[in-house]
């Protein structure tokens, strides 16, 4: 389903997250503190302030280093492709997409987005120097559980539009009821309450929250996880006609469903504490 596998899109390069390092205990003051406490309390509880002291003396075990989350990883995103990603839960896969997103910082490294300019030539920025906002609108995450507002879908598929940096674009009723056709949904489920909406439902409209706003790059965190089948494949149909509707557009998805999604890849990453690997 390639359509250019041959343009970045997004190019990421010796990526390095760190846990934040664990401050050393002082271990005097804390023995002081403890010390004073003791000292304070009437002798009827002697036998309960030692078994306290032994209790609050300082673990000299705390670690002080910094753990690796993400282990110098390079990778490409190219146009019209899905990339699909694997590894075990905790591997990095989560922390990976929000890093790319920038939602989370990175400890070192670069990640630059290919657009284009109003004259079509490929412009080129770093997440280093792009204001998160404007990165976020270009490069936008589709998370596993879905948040929405109280009040109708309708409302919440309007919402992203009274924000600054979505202002400048109108809501397009049109383009939704066109999608709700494919998903088999009729326009009267617009004016559906979204609290009276199933898990699946919930995810369906996040997605077309989404889409409205035009992203470039999908990053996808299991999104069909907690669907049912009917649902699950109406939302896998939804995004890969996002993605073949416009050649410079390019996913990333994250998934433990190899049955039903691994088919879908043109790439095959994996992750595994924090190492990336390209399997294909």
């Amino acid at each position: 389903m390639s359509l250019d596998t041959d343009t970045p899109i997004v190019e990421f390069e010796h990526l390095w997250v760190h846990s934040k390092r664990i401050p050393p205990i002082n271990t005097s003051d804390q023995r002081r503190t403890v010390k004073t406490q003791i000292h304070s309390v009437s002798a009827i509880y002697d036998k309960w302030t030692t078994k306290f002291k032994k209790i609050s003396t300082p673990d000299q075990r705390l670690p002080t280093h910094k753990k690796v989350l993400i282990n110098d990883i390079s990778g490409t995103l190219l146009a019209g492709q899905i990339t699909v990603l694997t590894g075990a839960s905790g591997s990095g896969k989560s922390l990976l997409l929000r890093v790319l997103a920038g939602l989370l910082p990175m400890s070192s490294g670069e990640i630059c987005l290919r657009s284009h300019d109003a004259s079509n030539s490929d412009i080129y920025k770093s997440i280093h120097n792009t204001p998160p906002t404007q990165w976020r609108t270009r490069i936008a995450l589709l998370a596993q559980n879905p948040q929405l507002l109280e009040g109708r879908v309708l409302e919440n598929l309007q919402m992203p539009y009274r924000l600054q940096a979505h202002q400048h674009l109108e809501f397009d009723i049109d383009w939704h009821i066109a999608q709700l056709v494919q998903l088999e949904r009729s326009a009267e489920f617009l004016q559906q309450e979204a609290s009276h909406l199933s898990g699946g439902e919930r995810q369906l409209v996040n997605t077309l929250r989404l889409l409205q706003l035009n992203p470039q790059v999908l990053l996808l965190d299991e999104p069909t996880a907690a669907l049912d089948i009917d649902t699950s494949t109406q939302l896998v149909n939804l995004l890969v006609n996002w993605l073949r509707s416009d050649a410079q557009r390019t996913i990333l998805w994250v998934t433990h469903d190899t049955q039903d999604i691994m088919p879908l890849a043109d790439r095959h990453w994996h992750m595994q504490a924090g190492v990336l690997t390209k399997m294909r």
